[in-house]
């Protein structure tokens, strides 16, 4: 408290200290406002942000929620129309098979005539290549059989040598034909299989191995190995270029080669 009595230099110091109190305790009060006030402006700008957000998270929940109804759709037309195609692959195949098969009976009738040799190696080989006919028609029912998952194998021992011999007699023609040399290597080994499909599996690779090879020949054989016997065909051809390699085993893919056949 200030006194008239009281040294002017004292009281002016010590109005002075009350002054710069006063003016400290306005300094923080207005702080305190600005803080305040910040915060305020910050939390609407939150708000405000988490607002767009939220729009802009219903509006991609709701692309996707069309997005999967689309896929859905499409989803149901692929299987409907892989349906339609095992449909398809059934009839067309089961109605290839009864002309080829009336054609394999009157080729047995004409087999049981009087032939001359050349006359009787022209019906077995026409009689070979309607087996072979006959069983791609099969080899068709089975692919829509698979499609439709109702495939059914039937395993037992299978001697490599017959099924050599068989699509030596099936192939030479055709690689005769392309002026290549084709050779099976004689092998003892039995195998637990699908005869079926074993030798579709081979007369693939085999045709395939001919198509493909303009110069040269094809050399067919197996390998033991760790108690497994490795069926393999040898060819001079192109070969199947790194990166077509990924792709060997998808339906109906064909390698892209400059200068060559397509394979």
């Amino acid at each position: 408290m200030l006194t008239r009595d009281e040294d002017p230099a004292r009281r002016a110091a010590r109005l002075e200290r009350i002054v710069s109190v006063l003016i400290d305790r306005v300094d923080r009060l207005e702080e305190r406002r600005g803080s305040a006030w910040s915060m305020f402006q910050a939390a609407v700008a939150l708000e405000q942000e988490a607002l767009a957000r939220t729009r802009d998270l219903e509006q991609a929940l709701a692309d996707l929620s069309e997005k999967n109804r689309d896929l859905a759709v499409a989803r149901a037309a692929a299987e409907e129309a892989n349906r339609s195609k095992t449909r398809f692959l059934r009839a067309a195949s089961h109605d290839l098979l009864q002309p080829l098969s009336a054609a394999r009976l009157f080729l047995s009738a004409l087999s049981d005539t009087e032939l001359d040799p050349l006359q009787q190696e022209l019906a077995g080989r026409l009689a070979g290549a309607f087996e072979s006919v006959e069983e791609l028609m099969h080899a068709v029912l089975d692919i829509s059989r698979l499609d439709s998952q109702r495939i059914e194998f039937h395993r037992k021992p299978v001697e490599l040598d017959a099924l050599f011999r068989r699509l030596g007699a099936e192939y030479a023609p055709m690689a005769e034909a392309a002026g290549l040399r084709l050779s099976f290597v004689p092998t003892s080994a039995v195998v637990d299989s699908d005869p079926t499909f074993l030798r579709r599996i081979a007369q693939n690779l085999v045709s395939n191995a001919i198509k493909y090879t303009e110069t040269g020949g094809v050399v067919v054989g197996v390998r033991r190995r760790a108690g497994l016997v490795w069926l393999e065909i040898h060819d001079s051809g192109v070969g199947i270029g790194q990166a077509d390699r990924t792709r060997i085993f998808d339906e109906f893919q064909r390698a892209v080669r400059e200068g060559g056949p397509q394979g």
